[in-house]
This record gives structure tokens, sequence and C-alpha cells, in this order.
């Protein structure tokens, strides 16, 4: 009654969630054992009620009530170990799925590429990763509990139902299709109404971190109310959506109550005409009406399991959203795996737009690093920078063109082995909740510990260190918190160069510093400079001085290329921006 008519969507999404069920088919048919155990004892006990009250109270034979009083506590038992061994076993299966899915979740979101993270906010995944998976764990936890041991229960006393008299029991399932029928329209509400309010849940967690990530501007700039009243707005969304969601489970169980007395009206009236025409007697009419008000309860807890059930069915579809997602950057199958590179690095006609933008970040980009060198681009913000630096790691590919890496095609390459010879360091590093020490060993993560000390150093990161609490095993907080900017930049080209890259990239690593660290972090990569190609994207023209080429971007285009020195001989768009600087 639960898997009421569904359409292709829900038929796909059931499908995928019973995969996971599937894995655990020993467990599982242990538990639906019990639970054929269980409803069985149920049928029984309720069955031998109406002999029991005629044998025993009516007929007032004591022996039979000695032998109940020895059976019935052995049903009960029994009972008890097949009613714990159904809830421990379906708990476990439960908890196992969500454990999967969750694992599955967090491989599938590092396996996609980074046009992923362009598009959706990372406020929407994390809402579901912990709220739709918390639904989802109640739905595969209880849904299979209680929905399976229900139905089977229903299935028992129906048996008795019927067994008892076919024709009161007739009377008695009308009530299947009718419910079937109210629940169906119940369950498409439900589950609308439940899928609305997740996605306004995401809403409302990427408010919250908005905020508290942004609270220094918030309050700079007496912004509180404001964002206060944008929060109460999509707070009011939610109510308005759970209320909805609300509204129809609140109709399940009443509308149960109402069918259920409506049937056992017809069901009184028609089993009085049975029994004063002797075809019925009245302690078998009393077994009757047991099993069907003990067949009514899980009835309705099937009922409002479909509430569950909606609600569960709503937080999978927005998981499984994020499972379909492809990565857009494909690696060929049998990939070249470098084990050394040269560093040289060419674009041929390279082209790119961002799939929301009409306009060119890179039209026709043709242009050539050699082996060792030191090669910078610099523009305006916006002429297509930084877009170099992440088509060089790969993060996306060329609309057209190709990027050449030791003159083989970069598509070519066997991605994680490209990486390894390749760092990155930007304006705005990440660093993660951990000690200094792992930190600097994401960059190589079998780096032996002078390895780490050998980066720290020539970073010029090792005097702050080791002035730390705990030197190397302190901790830095979330995103590096507890150190200074320039610190943190030292920390980052540590973790950059701990692997010996061949090519070094620097988007900006300079930026976002004052003067003093500007000049250590400056003086830091200079030091680590040598014996490898590094590209470099600089707002700052004094820091790009001393590079090999530096291409100007604008446009789209590279309009410019050379030294420092020709570049300023030239009169050009490098020098408008040198002088504009100075």
């Amino acid at each position: 009654m639960i898997f009421v008519k569904m359409g292709e969507r829900n038929k796909v999404l059931l499908n995928s969630l019973l995969q996971y069920l599937l894995e655990h088919k020993k467990r599982m048919a242990f538990a639906v054992l019990s639970m054929v155990v269980l409803a069985s004892i149920r049928g029984l006990i309720v069955y031998i009620l109406g002999p029991l009250i005629q044998t025993v109270f009516i007929d007032k034979k004591y022996s039979m009530l000695n032998e109940l009083m020895i059976a019935l506590p052995v049903l009960f038992i029994i009972r008890f170990a097949a009613e714990y061994s159904n809830n421990y076993t379906m708990n476990y299966i439960g908890q196992k799925i969500v454990q999967k899915i969750r694992e599955n979740l967090f491989s599938h979101i590092h396996a996609l590429s980074m046009e992923f993270y362009w598009r959706r906010r990372s406020s929407d995944v994390m809402s579901r990763v912990i709220n739709d998976l918390n639904n989802i764990q109640s739905t595969v936890q209880f849904i299979p509990l209680y929905g399976i041991r229900d139905v089977m229960t229903v299935i028992s006393l129906t048996f008795v139902l019927f067994y008892i008299n076919w024709r009161l029991a007739l009377i008695g399932v009308v009530i299947l299709p009718v419910t079937s029928f109210a629940l169906k329209k119940l369950g498409k509400k439900m589950r609308r109404s439940s899928k609305e309010s997740q996605e306004i849940v995401a809403d409302i967690s990427h408010k919250f971190q908005e905020s508290l990530q942004g609270m220094a501007v918030v309050k700079a700039f007496n912004y509180e109310e404001k964002a206060i009243e944008k929060f109460a707005a999509t707070n009011d969304r939610y109510f308005d959506k759970m209320m909805k969601y609300l509204r129809a489970t609140s109709m399940s169980g009443p509308l149960m109550e109402l069918l259920g007395s409506l049937i056992l009206i017809l069901v009184i009236y028609a089993a009085a005409g049975y029994i004063f025409s002797g075809q019925l007697k009245p302690a078998m009419f009393f077994s009757f009406i047991a099993a069907f008000f003990t067949a009514y309860m899980p009835l309705k807890n099937i009922s409002n399991l479909n509430s569950k059930l909606q609600m569960g069915l709503a937080s999978w579809d927005r998981i499984y959203q994020i499972l379909e997602e492809k990565p857009a950057v494909i690696e060929n199958k049998g990939a070249f795996k470098p084990s050394f590179l040269r560093g040289e690095i060419e674009f041929q006609n390279v082209s790119y737009k961002y799939p929301s933008s009409k306009d060119w970040v890179l039209k026709d980009i043709n242009l050539k690093i050699k082996e060792n060198e030191i090669a910078a681009f610099v523009g305006a913000s916006g002429s297509g920078k930084s877009t170099i630096i992440q088509l060089l790691l790969r993060f996306f590919d060329p609309i057209s063109g190709r990027i050449l890496i030791d003159g083989k095609d970069l598509r070519e390459y066997d991605l994680k082995e490209y990486r390894r010879h390749i760092s990155l360091v930007t304006q705005d590093n990440i660093l993660f909740d951990d000690t200094v020490y792992n930190n600097i060993l994401v960059g190589k993560q079998d780096a032996s510990q002078s390895e780490v000390r050998e980066a720290a150093k020539a970073a010029d990161a090792e005097i702050f260190i080791n002035q730390m609490p705990n030197g190397y095993e302190t901790g830095i907080g979330e995103r590096g918190v507890k150190v200074s900017g320039g610190q943190r930049q030292r920390l980052a080209i540590a973790r950059a160069i701990v692997r010996k890259p061949r090519i070094l990239l620097l988007d900006e690593a300079t930026s976002n510093l004052d003067t003093a660290s500007e000049k250590a972090v400056q003086s830091a990569i200079e030091n680590v400079l040598g014996d490898k190609t590094v590209v470099m994207v600089a707002h700052r023209l004094s820091t790009v001085k001393n590079a090999d080429k530096i291409f100007v971007l604008k446009n789209a285009s590279v309009i410019e290329q050379g030294n420092h020195a020709e570049l300023m001989s030239a009169e050009g768009e490098y020098k408008k921006l040198y002088l504009a600087q100075s």
C-alpha cells in the first residue's frame, strides 16, 4: 500500500535505492523470516481468543486454561525474540546503507570536475549531505522495518478474517483499494511539498553560512536588519511549504480512522445477521473483531509511513541528482602516465568561454613556454589570466584548440599522474583544520619528515613554525585562521614545493597581502623558482619584472609578449599598466 502507482522518475529512484538494500540480501532474508514469524504469532494469538473465551469462560473447561498458561508464554517469548531480531537487523541494514550512500556521495563529489562547483553553492551540497541524508536514513531504516512487518501482519490477519468468515472479510478489505487511492493523492502532495521545502532548507543554510562568513561586512555596513529581513522571508517560505506537507500528513491518520470506523459499522451490521441465523458463533465473531482491530493498527501505521516514504524519496531525488552528475572532464582509457615532465607548455588556437557566459574568456590563444622558463600573465581583471591556470590544471578543457605539455595533448595524460608534477599557489589558499605538518604533507602524502622540513625552509616558513607552541604539530584552525596571511601563503608554498613539481602555477599569490607580508612571500617564491617551469598570474606588475616572458591579455587575446624591458620599450598596453601602478 505504500508503493502506490508511481511515475518513471519515482521508479528510477526506488530501484536505485533498492540496489543498496540488495547488498544485504542475507540479513534482509533473516529479517523477513523474523517478520513472518512475528506476523504468524500475532495472527495465531488473535485467532485463539474466540475459542479461548468459548471453551474456558462459557463452556468452563479449565483444563484448556492450564494448557494455555504454558503455551502463551512460549509464544510471547518467541514473539519477543523475533521482534528483537527484526528491529536490530533492520537498524543495522539501515545504518550500513546510509554509511554507503554517504561514502559514495563524498567520493563522487571528489570525482566531479570544477565546473560542478561553479554551478552549485556549497551550502546546497551540504544541505543534501546532512539534511537529506538524515531523511533517507529514516526511510531505509524504518520503512522496511515497520512497512514490511506491518504488511505481513495485515496479510496474516486477513487470512484469519477470511478463515473465520469470508463474507465478512470481503466487507473488511474494501478499505484497501479506497485507502490506496487516498494515499496516492496525498503522496503526490507530500512528495512535492517535501522536495520544495528541502530546497528552501538549502537556501536557509546558504544565508546562515553567508552571514557567518561575512559578519565583518554585515556589521561594518549596518546590514544586520536587511540580512535578518531576507532570512525571515526565506524562513516564512519554508514554513509555508512544510505546512502543506504537514496538512497532507495530518490527513492520512484521521482518514484511516474514518474509513475504518465506517467499515466496522458495516461489518457489525452484517455479522448480526449471521449470528442470529446461527451461521457464526459469538466467540468466533469476537476473534473476527479482534483480528480486524489488530489489523487496523498496522494498516494505519502503513498510511503514516507513506509520509516518511514521500519525504525520503524527495530527499533521495536531491541526493541522486548529484550522483547522476557526470564529470565535465573525461579521461581517455589507457591515458598516458608520465614518470617525468620537462615542463614545456604550448597553447595552439585555444578558446574557452564559461557555460553560463556568452562571451569568450580566451579566443585563439597561441603561445609557447619553454622548459624552466618563468612566464607571467598580466592584464585587467576578467582578462582570462586565472583561466590559463585552470586550463593547465585541466579543471576544464578548451572549447576549441589544444594545450600541449611536452608536445603531447593534455587530454591524453592520466590526470592524477599529470598533476603529481604540478603544484599550485593561489591568492586565497585553503589550509585544512589540521597541524602545520599535515598541511604541508597534503602536497605529497608520502613525503619524509626531512622533505617536509626542507620545503618549509625553502618557503621561508621554518622560523615562524618553530616559534609556534607545538612547532610542526601546532593546529592552525579552520581555513588556517590561527596564522597570518603571510604565514598562510608561505605554508601554501611549502605545500606546493614539497612534491618538487616540474610546473609551478602561481595565481596572484601575493595580491591579498600587506607590504611586509608581500615582501616575505615574494622572497619565498624567488627561493623556489629554479629548475622548474613557472607560470605566474599577477596583478601587481612589480612581481613579474624578472620573468623570462610576459604575456599581456586583453579582450580574450594575447596582445603583447616579451620580457619587461622589451615591453616597456614597446610603448604598449604593458607600459600603460606598469606606469599606472607605479
